[in-house]
């Protein structure tokens, strides 16, 4: 692979890229130029059979590329254009979709595309017979699914206690590239031994722009060894990495995707900043709940002790005026008895008065 060594040069840029350099094919044109094109049948072949863990029995030995673009049928249908649609030889339908940014609803838009493509086999006067299965693969640069760490899941209708398939003609595949490449890191995916390991890596060996060397010459060994789909893959691989206008291309999509990151970073840093002063809002509501509460109960509080100050200040003058009669009785008591002759000193013993006061 000589031509690998070779520099490229952008006559629009005047930009000279390295000998390393690679388009990431997870951009969806150079995906479609490497498994999309009628040239590249065995390539497509080889990157189903893997994906699909095909057998004896079921392998495709042969694929042609359809319409991507499923038009609408009705005025206010939503138009799609899917990534790769294929035809098996056993007459099966193939979609493949990649996407390499984050999107809350995948598993539903996967879904719509499935049906539109299904839907779109039946023609008036046509059976239901005629329908065939139907496959879609989504391919995410970002996880998916969190409920589970295989990279590679499989899903169609199955009956909810006994799960027997209701019918063959609906599957779906997510694929998470990100799990694969940890696995793979931590040398748990052998791409030497499966074939859907070494085609899934090729599709991840680009990241964020930079290739990533050490997975990119196991992939070219492995290639070299005697997989020939993995080496026409790669041959297709560098001659559109040599293609200035592909360049161009590729430089337009990856400055497209670091403003689409930056945006939903900054977004998410704004919706992190919401959600802080949201919360500090309501801890803020509350503590002056709180401060409201407890102002109320201190309220309360001094209205009870200014009723008890003032039910103490009336007991003060209930007994001030029980004194009062009481010394008046007594002096009036006094002042009989010294009447009745009896002596001063006595009569101040008996009643508590003072001598001045009798």
């Amino acid at each position: 692979m000589d031509g690998m060594r070779q520099t490229v040069i952008l006559k629009e840029e005047k930009e000279v890229y390295s000998p390393r350099t690679y388009v990431d094919l997870k951009a969806d044109f150079a995906f479609k130029r490497m498994f999309g094109q009628p040239d590249g049948q065995s390539v497509l072949v080889a990157f189903l059979n893997a994906l699909l863990g095909a057998d004896a029995e079921t392998k495709i030995t042969s694929a042609s590329i359809l319409n991507t673009d499923l038009e609408r049928e009705h005025e206010g249908d939503k138009k799609a254009v899917l990534d790769l649609l294929a035809r098996t030889n056993r007459g099966d339908l193939a979609h493949v979709e990649i996407q390499v940014t984050g999107n809350p609803h995948l598993a539903k838009r996967q879904l719509y595309y499935w049906s539109r493509i299904y839907a779109k086999q039946m023609e008036k006067g046509r059976p239901y017979s005629d329908l065939r299965r139907t496959i879609s693969i989504l391919i995410s640069n970002v996880d998916v699914l969190p409920q589970t760490q295989r990279y590679h899941s499989v899903f169609g209708l199955y009956e909810r206690q006994e799960h027997f398939p209701l019918t063959d003609v609906i599957e779906l595949h997510v694929i998470e590239l990100q799990k694969l490449l940890k696995r793979a890191a931590k040398s748990e995916a052998d791409p030497w031994t499966e074939p859907e390991i070494r085609w899934l890596l090729l599709l991840g060996a680009v990241q964020g722009g930079e290739v990533q060397t050490k997975l990119m010459e196991k992939l070219e060994a492995i290639a070299m060894s005697g997989d020939i789909e993995l080496l026409e893959a790669f041959g297709r691989w560098e001659d559109m990495s040599r293609d200035p206008k592909v360049w161009a291309k590729y430089e337009m999509w990856h400055k497209a995707m670091m403003d689409d990151a930056a945006y939903k970073a900054e977004m998410e840093l704004l919706l992190a900043e919401r959600a802080s002063l949201k919360s500090e809002t309501e801890t803020l509501k509350s503590e002056t709940e709180t401060l409201k509460s407890e102002t109320e109960s201190l309220k309360s509080e001094a209205e009870s002790l200014k009723s008890e100050t003032e039910s103490l200040k009336s007991e003060a003058e209930s007994l001030k005026t029980e004194n009062e009669q009481m010394h008046a009785r007594l002096l009036e008591m006094g002042r009989t008895l010294l009447l009745n002759g009896m002596d001063a000193s006595e009569v101040a013993r008996l009643t508590g008065l003072s001598p001045e006061e009798l």
